[in-house]
């Protein structure tokens, strides 16, 4: 008994260590559009807390605004849809840019990235849920 048990906890950890390949994760390179959404959503978080605390939201990264010229993973910003989403969401920091009711603006910008996530990539939604 002892050694079937024995042999169960052997066999355990010698499956769990496989497949624990970091070589392939740590090769993962972002496309240009998925790393600039990261910046989109630490920006995000801080305005969020900014709006949050009663102050002005003062700057919105200016590379964000070539959001549409991003090259995707699989070729998403080539089509129509995404071109005609990624304006939606860069009119919504205009907005913030220019000081007219941030708090409004920050909001479309959030329901802009929901709405787009909605069609390409849900995956991010429950990060973008919280913002």
């Amino acid at each position: 008994m002892k050694w079937i048990i024995f042999s169960v906890l052997a066999l355990t950890i010698i499956a769990c260590g496989q497949g624990t390949n970091n070589e392939k994760a740590d090769m993962y390179e972002a496309s240009e559009l998925s790393a600039m959404m990261r910046d989109m959503v630490i920006w995000s978080k801080e305005a969020k807390a900014t709006l949050d605390a009663g102050d002005t939201i003062q700057e919105i990264p200016q590379h964000f605004y070539n959001l549409d010229k991003q090259t995707a993973t699989r070729g998403e910003h080539l089509e129509a849809a995404f071109k005609a989403m990624a304006p939606v969401y860069t009119n919504a920091l205009k907005g913030i840019e220019r000081r007219d009711s941030q708090q409004f603006y920050y909001n479309a910008s959030i329901q802009a990235c929901k709405n787009c996530h909605g069609v390409y990539c849900g995956g991010p939604l429950s990060v973008i849920n919280q913002l």
